[in-house]
């Protein structure tokens, strides 16, 4: 069965309708090479970026380094200082202190959750610190580090009778400016596109939050 569908009668172009023509051609051909330059330093990223298997978005890693920072971090805090009610920790408290285990839990879920959010939040500054130069990104990162660390601190502790708000931030921010720096510079390095393979972020976003709980650990 044919379809009802015919197509227009094909109109002569003339020579002013030519122009015009290859004219809006040549514009829209200029902007989607400068909007690709934009994207891809170069003809080898953007081979690279069409071979990667599991691509995963700037957005998404940031909020993905987010949860795991919200998660270990505080996780490793909570059993420096009150062995999350399970042993004996720096403040010798009674190993049944089923209490103490719930509270530090909430703060670790609420942490992770938060971390997780607003990770996704500031990628976007992320992504335009990424695109700029070294010196700026290397500057101004670790100051986004901090604020992820000030409110995703902030929110968790804020279950421990309010005061805990205070001592959250006071961890988080250090914890965020260093890992938002370091994971910023390897970000840059690896992805293509503004993607990464998902087989370089899943390690990458494990490794440093896990250093910098065993670090906050033995300290």
């Amino acid at each position: 069965m044919y379809g009802k569908y015919v197509s227009p009668k094909p109109s002569a172009i003339g020579p002013r309708g030519y122009a015009g023509s290859r004219l809006n051609w040549l514009i829209a051909s200029n902007e989607a090479e400068a909007r690709r330059r934009l994207v891809f330093r170069s003809g080898r990223e953007e081979e690279l970026f069409l071979l990667m298997r599991r691509p995963i978005s700037t957005e998404r890693a940031y909020a993905l380094v987010g949860l795991m920072l919200g998660a270990l971090p505080p996780a490793a805090i909570f059993a420096k200082l009150f062995g999350f009610g399970l042993f004996d920790g720096l403040l010798h408290l009674h190993p049944a202190d089923g209490a103490i285990f719930f509270l530090c839990a909430i703060m670790n879920v609420t942490c992770s959750l938060m971390g997780y959010g607003m990770g996704s939040v500031l990628s976007r500054h992320a992504i335009r610190l990424e695109r700029n130069s070294w010196i700026r990104m290397l500057t101004l990162m670790p100051l986004l580090g901090a604020a992820w660390g000030v409110l995703t601190g902030m929110t968790g502790g804020f279950f421990f009778f309010g005061i805990g708000t205070f001592f959250g931030a006071a961890f988080g921010i250090p914890i965020g400016a260093l890992a938002f720096l370091i994971f910023a510079i390897l970000h840059r390095t690896l992805q293509r596109g503004g993607m990464i393979e998902a087989r370089h972020l899943v390690p990458l976003v494990c490794s440093i939050s896990a250093i910098i709980a065993v670090l906050i650990w033995r300290v």
